[in-house]
């Protein structure tokens, strides 16, 4: 019986041993030939070299010409897409934008590795991370040691495991039908609330079930830049339910269909007058615009309607909001104050929770940026705390507060709010933003020590970016990594390590000719410095020059 023992456990490694050299050598001859085809689809500079360009809203978006909105017509991919093109002519390239509005690197990557078959990348460059936390799922492999998770047998169990969950997972290449939304996105529901807003749901539980898994859905294909998915998902839903117009309008807007949007709005209104806040949509992207004195009139008008709307004090309340927000981008903070003080954030109620944004955080938050305004800094300070104190991850608050601090330069009050917010929702970016604080305080050099304790505490960053690498070489794709502008590659290289396979982009200066014009103001929800129109730009140039060297051309700037 012992020896059948030891002749079955030396038998079982023996196997194993032989699997695994027939793997390796397999795995190597697979990462030659599709590296030899691609180099070969290159051949004479007459065929398309496809970048595909992987991450989160960073990448999806930067601001539009207004800087009110994030658009993807203005991101780096689009501008990178012009500067290849005006730049030289020996090439055809083609530039993807992958980037998810809300995407993790778990969910980044898998919408890259579904989307091969399709797009099949000759390069993809990646700049990913920030939305990482440590709740993150991890490849099958994470939590092995190095050495026995590079062997071959098991990364093919890894793999055999990893493509049955995309079936179930995985963002598609053809967007997943409605209803179907990948578990792995796990913010649609708080955007439900900061676009959905329609009162007619607010006492119909029939309806929100038929309809909110629909506009979950929208909103998804939306994260991941398929606003034609979103635009008709909306349409159908509109068709069949009368529900989803606030979300369409939204979705138009992202795509430069701001005058459609209006429309659609304005015929919303007739259709249904007695819903207000579709006025008070139509006037928030008045204001996105510019038009400050026409959002006015909107406002003014649903507030002499108002007595016939549905949800009367609720919608009141955020008209009052919304006209506050007017007046001070009108330099009338007097007004502002008086419209705020009329909120009565008391009339909240469960119902509302769902499909309505927090009354009383937008009332504090608004406060809190009037009072800023005037430079009433101990009081815009008391709201904006409040306001996050309900709200953590509404990170335009945390950004306006450290504008109090670091006026008042009370830099040890911002560095305590910023860690409590890692203890709330442990997120990333929320340790670039303490990164940041610490080089605007003259501390560079307690970073390092600070991106040690990310890459531990969130190890879904390392694991994304090993399994990165293994695809690019498994597909003979090129692989660029790139840092988040103003920050160092070493700091990067804490999660995604130096490796001689892949090409890093050093963007840490990129934006020191002028931060503030680069920069955009994070107005938008969860947004961690997103790029305006001319900062897509530069950035896009300096990714152009890496491109061009790799591919040894040589135009000229």
């Amino acid at each position: 019986m012992r020896r059948k023992l030891i002749s079955l456990i030396i038998g079982t490694i023996l196997t194993l041993a032989i699997l695994e050299i027939g793997l390796a050598l397999a795995y190597e001859g697979f990462v030659r030939l599709q590296a030899r085809r691609n180099r070969a689809a290159l051949g004479g500079g007459e065929e398309e070299i496809r970048i595909a360009c992987i991450g989160e809203s960073t990448t999806a978006v930067a601001g539009d010409e207004s800087g009110k909105m994030l658009v993807p017509r203005t991101s780096y991919p689009s501008r990178l897409q012009e500067i290849l093109d005006s730049r030289q002519s020996t090439v055809d390239f083609r530039v993807l934008n992958l980037g998810m509005m809300a995407g993790k690197t778990r969910s980044a990557i898998d919408l890259l590795e579904s989307t091969l078959p399709d797009y099949r990348p000759h390069a993809v460059i990646a700049m990913m991370g920030i939305k990482d936390t440590a709740k993150n799922g991890t490849p099958a492999t994470a939590d092995l040691p190095p050495w026995f998770a590079s062997l071959r047998t098991v990364q093919l169990v890894s793999w055999l495991y990893e493509s049955v969950m995309l079936r179930y997972d995985a963002n598609a290449a053809a967007p997943p039908p409605a209803g179907d939304l990948p578990s792995s996105t796990k913010s649609i529901t708080q955007q439900l609330k900061t676009w959905v807003r329609e009162t007619r749901l607010v006492d119909a539980p029939e309806l929100r079930a038929l309809t909110l898994p629909n506009l979950r859905m929208a909103l998804y294909y939306w994260d991941i830049g398929r606003l034609e998915h979103a635009r008709r998902l909306l349409e159908d839903t509109i068709a069949e339910h009368d529900i989803g117009y606030n979300v369409l309008a939204r979705v138009l807007a992202t795509g430069g269909k701001s005058r459609e949007a209006e429309r659609m709005l304005e015929a919303a209104i007739d259709h249904h007058p007695s819903e207000g806040m579709y006025r008070v949509a139509l006037a928030e992207l008045l204001i996105d615009e510019g038009r400050l004195l026409e959002a006015e009139s909107v406002l003014l008008e649903a507030l002499s309607n108002s007595r016939d709307f549905r949800q009367r004090q609720l919608v009141q309340n955020y008209i009052y909001l919304t006209l506050a927000e007017a007046n001070e981008e009108l330099g009338d903070c007097e007004n502002s104050l008086a419209l705020l003080r009329a909120v009565d954030a008391t009339i909240w109620a469960k119902r509302y929770n769902e499909i309505f944004p927090s009354l009383r955080m937008l009332k504090h938050a608004a406060l809190g940026r009037v009072f800023i305004a005037t430079n009433e800094w101990v009081r815009a300070e008391f709201h904006l705390v409040r306001a996050l104190r309900i709200t953590p991850r509404k990170h335009v608050n945390m950004w306006l507060l450290s504008t109090v601090y670091r006026e008042t330069g009370e830099l040890e009050k911002e560095e305590r709010m910023r860690r409590e917010l890692l203890e709330t929702t442990g997120r990333m970016a929320e340790y670039f933003e303490l990164a940041k604080l610490f080089r605007f305080a003259g501390e560079a050099d307690r970073a390092p020590e600070l991106l040690d304790q990310a890459a531990c505490e969130i190890p879904s960053l390392e694991a994304s970016y090993r399994r990165l690498y293994e695809l690019a070489k498994r597909e003979g794709i090129k692989l660029i990594v790139m840092q988040y502008p103003s920050f160092s590659l070493d700091l990067l290289h804490k999660y995604a390590p130096a490796d001689d396979d892949v090409v890093f982009i050093d963007n840490e200066h990129v934006f020191d000719a002028s931060p503030d014009q680069y920069f955009f103001e994070p107005s938008f929800p969860y947004s961690f410095s997103h790029y305006t129109a001319e900062g897509a730009v530069v950035l896009a140039e300096h990714i152009a020059d890496t491109i061009f060297d790799l591919y040894e051309l040589t135009p000229p700037r």
